[in-house]
């Protein structure tokens, strides 16, 4: 029955939730009877109150564990125990309403303070005496005797001294009931069970039946005799430092009945009488005290070992505590690891010794022997061997923590400390130390205020001063004439170092014997944890004769050895620097391109010595030729062979001309290289552009004045040409229009709206000319006036075309499937027309489609176009019309067309041109224009489409010509594909020559 009190079941089946509830309910109802029908059993004498009262202890045990709703069970078992007893409904439900409003309150006030069932701690048991015992068992005592009173008559006939004892009484009974049942009640009993090495061992069944057998024993003792009684509490207390709560209350409950029981036969002398009654009241009340305090002492004692252990296992530290008595050493996460041990295996107090190092296994054992002899604590270094056979320095540090009465050690603690980072650090610090004394470059070490705070013996020989004269003074190569005598701005400097946290550069010193040192200087920055850097390390290195010898590498290297003017890698430098001053302070770059004219010939005739030296010549020239000012100079270099580059300064077109000619004027000049040769005549030519008009990078000016020189050589020598900057912005952005109309098609913004062309006559819609339209992101719906004339003499526009052809004629082909039979009309551009493959792609395009589309397919041609090679348009027509497309001639009266010209074209259609049929009402010659038009188109048998009907007076006026077909703004916009079928139903059901149809757009239409 205990087993089901346990808190910590092994899971099982799952209980269905009215048993879960229904099972502890009937337990509490059974116990409860059967300890209302044993309550009487526990009086000193027949007809007294019960000393003892468990019922209360049940009541709130029961209501800990279950809750509330152990009440139901509560009050049947106070109704069965009266019942049974042989007392009537009244006294049952008054006992009922006792019980309950006893355990209530009890209950209640244990919820109030909050405490654990478990009763480990001291506040747990004073948590369980002030509700249980004192507050419940006043009411259990307070609740009985009235509802007793009620029974037997009136409540105020029983308020006397009488009323008053006996409540006394139950509330003692009561409060001892709490005291020796409730821990009994909350125990946990299986945990108990399975608790390591149980608590049933043998030495604690002998613990308990002594303490009950000297109970009894004391029980049969006369009152003199009661000091004995204090043994069995103290076996009793021993016990409870041994086992769990649940077998020590049990004891104190058996050790409080037996001799209650014995009292009441009369078997027990030192409990007669009325101080033997309050005696044994004690006696019952002490034991279960004595279990419950030295319960809640030992939990606290425990808690704060736990608590110490899991504050040292979170700092990492490896320590273990060993004991004499067995089951009660433990070791920290950090040992067990360092040890190599799993959690919860078992290892003796001696098992670390195995890993010392055989040097300090004898001095370890020496200072355990001094620690048995007397000694608290023993420290040390010592090596241990890790899992992976290293040996690893630790700090050992051991402590006596207890004795036993002969002076032996009973209780210990060892902790480890790993001192790898100590030694490491220290180690650091040494090597650290004589790598700043030993150091060739030289060491300084400052404060924020670039105080020096220290030096080393290569920075002291650097400056040829000692250490000592060094420290307290402010460091020389961060003082603020230093910098900037070597060309760096302290304030630079200074935000440099609040930003990265270090800074290089060279500077310039006063060394020693006072000569001047070129250093590289390092300057770091020593970061702190908190707050701003305090200390700054300076590294400073001799670069003076190092530098030397790189100027006197780095001169040949930027200069031509020959002429010694700039070569081409540093003129590019200086044209890139001259370019960003150009930008800052608004003045014009001329870049110049000089070559000479028949160089080689000199060059052969005079031989490679000579002319050298009219290259030297020349660059002597040019070099007196320059400009310049405080602030800036004109530049020149020799590019190679005859080549060579100036660079200058100008305000103006007309500057930079002046400047170009009088550089040709110095070349004009005889070369005299002999006193006895004739003088030798040499010219040159230049290429120029100018800067920040041709906004290029430097190469690309290079380039530019080179393409400029190109076209002089060209057309004549000895002159100057500028680059064209304007051409080549018009070139760039048709460049970039290309690539925007490419992603254009690639990405599907093109599409096509179409115009109808309608019979004027009969009201009849003939067919639609496709119309390309490009679906701007930004813009809208572009017109082709706005793209095409960019693309249309180029492979893209071939292309474009292409793309035209193949969507005309898929939308053709649903036209057909829905049953209108429209012609479509595709104008085609003069470079796809002339396309050697234009025949064969376009019966590439046929070939997909159905027969029919390509007798509905219309080709309309310019005039103008047709006309540029009258006999390949005349055999492309025929071939193309093989294929079953027709042919128009597209506004017909702009070109150039002869009659004879006309006749050799094979077209089937002429289109007037729309500028003509908009004026025709108000032009004579457009009105006579359009009249041989339309006589001329008679005579060779092709049908007319006048383009431009704006209105019913146009469509009236070309009527009475005899042009029955119109197409215009007048009959209808150009509209999208998806609009054609609804509005040729519209338009044959009432057609009109006045009105547009309007579409949404967002751009250009024409």
């Amino acid at each position: 029955m205990l087993s089901l009190f346990a808190n910590d079941r092994t899971p099982g089946p799952a209980r269905h939730p009215v048993l879960t509830l229904l099972l502890p309910l009937l337990l509490t109802a059974a116990a409860g009877t059967a300890l209302l029908a044993l309550t009487p059993g526990l009086s000193l004498q027949s007809g007294m109150p019960a000393l003892v009262w468990p019922f209360a202890g049940l009541a709130l045990g029961s209501l800990v564990r279950w809750g509330w709703s152990m009440l139901l069970g509560l009050a049947l078992a106070a109704a069965a125990a009266s019942l049974l007893q042989g007392q009537n409904q009244v006294h049952a439900l008054s006992s009922a309403i006792a019980a309950l409003s006893g355990a209530s309150i009890s209950y209640a006030a244990w919820l109030t303070l909050g405490r654990s069932r478990s009763l480990r701690f001291r506040a747990d048991v004073l948590a369980l005496l002030l509700p249980g015992a004192v507050l419940g068992g006043g009411a259990h005592a307070l609740s009985l005797v009235l509802a007793e009173s009620l029974a037997q008559g009136s409540l105020l006939a029983q308020l006397d001294r009488q009323f008053l004892t006996q409540a006394l009484q139950c509330w003692a009974a009561a409060a001892a009931g709490t005291l020796l049942l409730a821990p009994c009640w909350l125990a946990d009993w299986r945990a108990h069970r399975l608790a390591a090495g149980g608590a049933w061992q043998p030495g604690n069944l002998l613990l308990m039946l002594t303490a009950l057998g000297l109970s009894l024993a004391g029980a049969r003792l006369p009152l003199a005799g009661a000091p004995l009684l204090l043994l069995p509490p103290l076996l009793l207390g021993w016990l409870a430092l041994r086992c769990p709560l649940g077998p020590a209350a049990l004891t104190a409950l058996g050790m409080a009945i037996a001799p209650l029981l014995l009292a009441r036969q009369g078997l027990a002398p030192v409990f007669a009488g009325e101080q033997g009654q309050l005696l044994l009241w004690i006696w019952c009340s002490a034991m279960p005290l004595v279990v419950l305090l030295t319960h809640g002492t030992q939990g606290e004692l425990q808690l704060q070992s736990e608590n110490w252990r899991r504050s040292m296992a979170a700092t990492g530290a490896a320590f273990a505590e060993w004991h004499t008595e067995p089951g009660r050493n433990y070791r920290s996460p950090g040992w067990m690891l360092l040890m190599g041990h799993s959690m919860g295996s078992t290892a003796h107090a001696d098992d670390w010794l195995d890993r010392l190092h055989p040097n300090d296994h004898q001095r370890v054992l020496q200072a355990l022997e001094q620690l048995q002899q007397g000694s608290e604590e023993w420290q040390d270094q010592i090596r241990l061997r890790s899992e992976d056979a290293q040996w690893l320095p630790f700090e050992l540090r051991l402590q006596v923590r207890s004795r036993d009465l002969h002076g032996r050690v009973g209780h210990w603690l060892s902790c480890l400390t790993d001192t790898s980072l100590q030694r490491q650090a220290r180690e650091q610090q040494r090597l650290a130390n004589s790598l700043f004394q030993h150091l060739h470059e030289g060491l300084l070490i400052t404060d924020a205020q670039h105080q020096v705070l220290d030096a080393n013996p290569s920075y002291c020989e650097l400056m040829g001063m000692e250490r000592e004269a060094l420290i307290g003074k402010p460091a020389a190569p961060l003082d603020i004439y230093v910098l900037r005598l070597s060309g760096h701005d302290p304030q630079d400097v200074r935000e440099l170092l609040e930003e990265r946290g270090h800074w290089q550069g060279l500077v310039t010193l006063l060394g020693a014997q006072h000569t001047q040192r070129r250093v590289q200087l390092t300057v770091s920055v020593v970061p702190e944890a908190e707050g701003s850097a305090r200390y700054h390390v300076l590294a400073v290195s001799d670069r003076s004769i190092e530098l030397q010898q790189r100027e006197l590498i780095e001169r040949q290297t930027r200069y031509d050895l020959k002429t010694g003017l700039l070569n081409r890698s540093e003129f590019m430098l200086r044209l890139k620097s001259a370019c960003r001053q150009s930008e800052r302070e608004g003045f014009m770059l001329c870049l110049c391109h000089l070559d000479l004219d028949q160089f080689k010939r000199i060059n052969q005739g005079l031989g490679e010595a000579e002319a050298d030296r009219v290259l030297v010549e020349v660059a002597e020239r040019l070099r007196s030729s320059l400009r310049n000012a405080s602030q800036w100079s004109d530049e020149v270099a020799r590019l190679g062979g005859d080549g060579f580059a100036l660079l200058l300064r100008c305000h103006s077109l007309e500057e930079a001309r002046q400047a170009v000619e009088r550089f040709l004027t110095v070349l004009r000049a005889p070369f005299y290289l002999d006193d006895q040769q004739a003088p030798l005549n040499l010219t040159g030519s230049i290429g120029a552009t100018l800067f920040p008009q041709d906004a290029s990078g430097a190469e690309t000016l290079m380039r530019h004045a080179a393409h400029a020189l190109y076209r002089v050589k060209r057309s004549g020598r000895d002159t100057y040409e500028f680059f064209d900057t304007e051409k080549r912005l018009r070139n760039e952005q048709r460049v970039l229009a290309m690539g925007r109309m490419q992603q254009a098609l690639d990405s599907g913004e093109l599409l096509l709206y179409y115009q109808p062309k309608v019979d004027m006559r009969s009201g009849k819609v003939l067919g639609m000319e496709a119309l390309l339209r490009w679906h701007h992101p930004e813009r809208g719906v572009l017109g082709p006036g706005t793209f095409l004339p960019l693309i249309e003499q180029t492979g893209l526009g071939v292309q474009v075309g292409d793309w035209v052809f193949e969507q005309a004629m898929r939308q053709c082909s649903q036209w057909l499937a829905l049953g209108l039979d429209l012609n479509i009309s595709v104008n085609v551009a003069a470079r796809h027309l002339q396309a050697e493959d234009f025949a064969l792609r376009l019966k590439e395009l046929l070939a997909r489609h159905e027969a029919a589309v390509a007798s509905h397919l219309m080709l309309e041609v310019l005039e103008s176009a047709a006309l540029a090679d009258i006999d390949a348009t005349h055999a492309l027509i025929q071939r193309c019309k093989g294929l079953g497309v027709s042919f128009a001639l597209d506004d017909f009266g702009t070109g150039y067309s002869t009659l004879t010209y006309l006749k050799r074209l094979p077209v089937d259609t002429l289109k007037i041109d729309r500028s003509f049929v908009q004026n025709m009402l108000i032009d004579n010659q457009d009105h006579a224009l359009v009249e041989g038009v339309l006589g001329l188109a008679r005579t060779f048998g092709c049908e007319v489409v006048a383009e431009g009907v704006e209105s019913a007076a146009h469509a009236e006026a070309l009527l009475a010509l005899g042009c029955h077909i119109g197409q215009g703004n007048g009959i209808a916009m150009a509209m999208p594909a998806a609009q054609v079928s609804d509005w040729v139903k519209a338009f044959e059901a009432a057609p009109s020559f006045g009105g547009r149809v309007e579409l949404p757009r967002t751009g250009t239409l024409d």
